[in-house]
């Protein structure tokens, strides 16, 4: 019985340090650690490129309008799949063809997404795919029925945001640097 108590106040330090090391490098290497997060695109970045690339935004953001309900992501990849899923195999040859075609124009690996409040397109993203731990987007989003309903209005986006949450950052009118964080 002396030789477990004595065991145990041994090890006590030992656990108590170990503890502490660990959530040191958990958050030493969060947020800094994910190399995507180091590379995130400045908000200057993403409005210089919606500007220089005004009229495929535009024209992808009514795309997408009108065939909300039938397709929800589109990406390079996704286009190019078969067999076809998730919606896109109800779009022409031609429709998917235009979407690859505008996508790539802008930026090989653009992902879009597609529902009600929002049209979104995937600049930088990083923590997609694990099952455990947060997740996080920052792009380009076109906000047909406004702001209100989709995230909060902040000054800029390119500190990363604590929680999680939507954030928006106006270019003009109805287009937004979004960045979207998810635990």
């Amino acid at each position: 019985m002396k030789a477990t108590s004595t065991l145990r106040s041994a090890v006590a330090p030992l656990e108590n340090f170990s503890l502490t090391m660990v959530g040191l490098l958990g958050f030493s290497f969060g947020v800094q650690g994910d190399p995507v997060v180091s590379n995130m695109p400045q908000d200057a970045e993403l409005a210089a490129v919606f500007r220089s690339h005004r009229d495929s935004f535009e024209k992808l953001a009514a795309m997408g309008m009108e065939d909300y309900g039938s397709v929800s992501l589109l990406s390079k990849d996704l286009l190019s799949q078969r067999p076809l899923t998730g919606g896109l195999e109800e779009l022409t040859p031609q429709r998917r063809d235009e979407y690859l075609r505008l996508l790539t124009s802008i930026k090989p690996a653009l992902v879009m997404g597609i529902d009600f409040y929002r049209i979104s397109f995937s600049f930088s993203r990083g923590g997609i795919g694990l099952s455990i731990g947060p997740s996080w987007m920052k792009g380009i989003a076109y906000l047909p029925h406004g702001s209100e309903r989709v995230g909060t209005i902040v000054r800029n986006l390119d500190q990363v945001p604590d929680g999680d949450h939507v954030y928006l950052v106006p270019i003009e009118a109805t287009w937004y640097t979004i960045y979207v964080a998810s635990d």
